[in-house]
């Protein structure tokens, strides 16, 4: 489900230059040149060394979607889903044109993670209508549906539960009170005879 989270994109960051209403991005800048370090590293499974070249751009150009989609990426791959989450909600949608799709899934798969199943078929919603051909957003929409169906269901195996719970606490309210009857009868057994030893004695 996670395979295709950032691949997708860092396709889309290695263009060469970006709309005015962004940045510019020129292969011999700061940033760029981090970037592409990253998007070298995260392809080898160092996603550490990843996330330090994203974020180290980040520092140059902190407003890029781009580049918070690709630490986003690393941050994921480090199973770090909160943090992700945080770097894609920041993104306005509007300003990824026709990487929207994948942007939208990647947010699907990062709230399937967190077990935040409405929120993950809303995000694979948003991807099909923009992408009604999307075979594996419709798999995880299908998987996403799946798991909302389970935590539906739970709430009525709860009774069931319960009953089961309260005859295991009976069963052992019962051995308890057998074993206090038990002890009892032995503590009285022990001092019938410990007051026999002492008439004895008396003798």
């Amino acid at each position: 489900m996670a395979k295709r989270l950032i691949p997708l994109l860092l396709g889309f960051l290695l263009s060469a230059a970006w709309p005015a209403d962004l940045w510019s991005w020129h292969w011999f800048e700061p940033a760029a040149r981090r970037n592409q370090k990253g998007i070298e590293a995260y392809r080898k499974g160092d996603y550490a060394a990843a996330l330090e070249q994203f974020l180290s751009a980040k520092g140059l150009k902190d407003g890029a979607p781009q580049l918070k989609n690709n630490t986003a990426a690393a941050l994921y791959e480090l199973k770090k889903y909160r943090e992700a989450l945080d770097e894609l909600s920041g993104i306005d949608a509007a300003k990824f044109g026709p990487a929207r799709a994948a942007l939208h899934y990647n947010q699907g798969n990062i709230h399937y993670r967190l077990e935040q199943y409405p929120q993950a078929l809303e995000s694979y919603k948003q991807s099909l209508k923009i992408d009604p051909d999307d075979v594996q957003a419709k798999k995880n929409l299908e998987l996403t549906l799946k798991k909302i169906r389970e935590q539906q269901q739970q709430p009525q195996q709860q009774p069931d539960d319960r009953a089961d719970n309260e005859k295991q606490q009976q069963k052992y309210e019962a051995m308890m009170q057998f074993l206090d009857q038990n002890e009892k009868q032995q503590m009285e057994k022990r001092k019938r005879k410990a007051s026999a030893a002492r008439n004895e004695k008396d003798w």
